[in-house]
């Protein structure tokens, strides 16, 4: 009788668990269209590729893709400089808080006053199709020259290195972006 168990189960295919993504993806596809294209990984530092339809893709590196580092889209580059400590991967547990200060210029134009002010919430997983991967909630401030200016909540994976769903809101307009991923590659 065990052999007949056996013999349907393989049978039936792979286990659905199977089927789940396993190590650092190079492309993740979201709900909303967008994509991301992971073009290097160098420690927590990942640097990823966003197309715009009918705009150049803009360029991103980021630090546990939360904190950025440098950014362009076409000519225009952004880059930013932190005086504070960026946090490490084993640092993000629930109840964690970072407070980063540091400079953002954009091309030739002046170094402003630039902050971020994060905290770890909690652990959640995310559902992509019928697989569940577990991520770190963390909402992060951003402030430019003392000013809110973004919000958002970020579910990271530790393990893939990569956001599975955002949500944020520009404070000045109320416009909200939210995303989760549809799959990975």
């Amino acid at each position: 009788m065990k052999w007949i168990v056996l013999a349907l189960a393989l049978a039936a295919g792979p286990v659905a668990a199977q089927d789940c993504f396993v190590g650092e993806p190079r492309k993740v596809s979201f709900d909303n269209g967008r994509v991301f294209t992971i073009i290097q990984r160098h420690g927590a530092d990942v640097t990823y590729t966003v197309p715009y339809e009918g705009f150049q893709d803009s360029v991103s590196k980021t630090h546990l893709m939360l904190i950025p580092k440098q950014g362009r889209s076409g000519a225009r580059s952004t880059e930013y400089k932190w005086s504070s400590r960026l946090p490490k991967l084993r640092d993000l547990v629930p109840g964690y808080r970072f407070d980063l200060d540091g400079t953002m210029k954009s091309g030739e134009g002046e170094a402003l006053p630039y902050r971020l002010v994060g905290e770890v919430l909690r652990q959640e997983d995310v559902k992509i199709g019928a697989c569940s991967y577990p991520t770190i909630v963390v909402v992060v401030e951003t402030f430019l020259r003392d000013t809110l200016i973004f919000r958002s909540t970020s579910h990271l994976s530790a393990d893939m290195v990569v956001l599975l769903r955002n949500e944020s809101i520009l404070i000045e307009s109320g416009q909200t972006t939210d995303y989760t991923a549809v799959a990975l590659e």
